[in-house]
């Protein structure tokens, strides 16, 4: 009774921040695509304040951004710096100081910490940087690896074996880098937004009046970059639903349902890469691209944690 209570404190905790993470990863979009990034040009105060209320930024005079900019960009630091950092720190450390009890949890107890003091290393070096493409898709990637860790310590309160898919090395292997190519996908369309070129291809598969990019400009480029990776991606959930046919009436219901969510997401997510460019980049579809994206992410983590490598 002792260890299913213990057990529920740490799911409790940790499904609280995968929740306030996801928040804070759409948040960033919702920034990224409303142009709201240096709305709050110093850091970690937001013009000198540690809350910026409307009175106080209508003091500064005429400001290039609206207040809503400015509350996005201070709620998004908020989350991160009053709630989000907080508990990572706190529950690592109570899991550490506990390890003999929760000597499963300790090394990505550690894992988070180290993330957690980067992340926040990372959002101080992004505003220096005046929010550069760079530094935001970096920013993007260590944010899902946070997102991850809290899932993985999750999984561990799990007995997974019930739901276990005997399956071959190749096609763990090919789930992982499928995870990977979902996160590389976010970060790339994370660089695309910044560096201003997410209608440099108006078109759609094609890019302008042509299916490749002119190789001569680096905004069509960086668009197609992003295109390609997507299509990597759907080549390898491709391969990976393939493999999966072979033995797909042995597999549980949760791992059918799993698999049947992926494969609506992925083909959602690309009717939505179509109609941002079809609609102009709308912010509401803008983020919610980034929020599917996430939820793809979530689901294939989730089967590879359920994959075990048949003997």
């Amino acid at each position: 009774m002792q260890i299913k209570r213990k057990t529920k404190l740490i799911r409790i905790i940790g499904y609280s921040l995968l929740f306030f993470i996801f928040l804070q990863i759409i948040l960033g979009a919702w920034i990224r695509l409303t142009g709201s990034g240096m709305s709050c040009p110093d850091w970690p105060l937001c013009y000198g304040y540690i809350f910026p209320t409307p009175s106080k930024i209508s003091s500064l005079g005429n400001i290039e951004y609206t207040y809503f900019q400015v509350f996005l960009e201070w709620i998004h630091r908020a989350n991160a710096a009053f709630v989000i950092g907080p508990v990572c720190i706190l529950f690592s450390s109570y899991i550490l100081l506990k390890k003999k009890i929760y000597y499963n949890y300790t090394k990505l107890s550690y894992f988070l910490l180290i993330l957690i003091l980067i992340q926040g290393a990372l959002g101080g070096l992004t505003v220096f940087k005046s929010n550069i493409p760079w530094s935001v898709a970096i920013h993007l990637i260590f944010a899902f690896l946070l997102y991850l860790t809290g899932l993985l310590i999750i999984s561990k309160t799990y007995n997974l074996s019930k739901n276990y898919i005997l399956t071959s090395k190749f096609t763990k292997i090919n789930t992982a880098i499928t995870a990977l190519l979902t996160m590389a996908a976010a970060a790339a369309g994370a660089f695309t937004s910044k560096y201003g070129a997410s209608l440099s291809c108006n078109s759609w598969p094609g890019c302008n009046d042509s299916f490749f990019p002119d190789f001569s400009d680096m905004f069509e480029l960086i668009h197609y970059a992003h295109r390609v990776i997507a299509l990597f991606l759907f080549i390898t959930l491709a391969v990976l639903f393939f493999k999966m046919t072979s033995y797909y009436s042995m597999l549980s219901k949760k791992i059918k349902y799993i698999l049947g969510l992926i494969f609506f997401i992925i083909i959602f997510q690309i009717m939505i890469g179509a109609l941002l460019i079809y609609f102009g980049v709308p912010i509401w579809l803008g983020v919610f691209h980034q929020a599917t994206g996430l939820m793809l992410f979530t689901l294939i983590t989730m089967l590879y944690l359920h994959m075990k490598i048949k003997d």
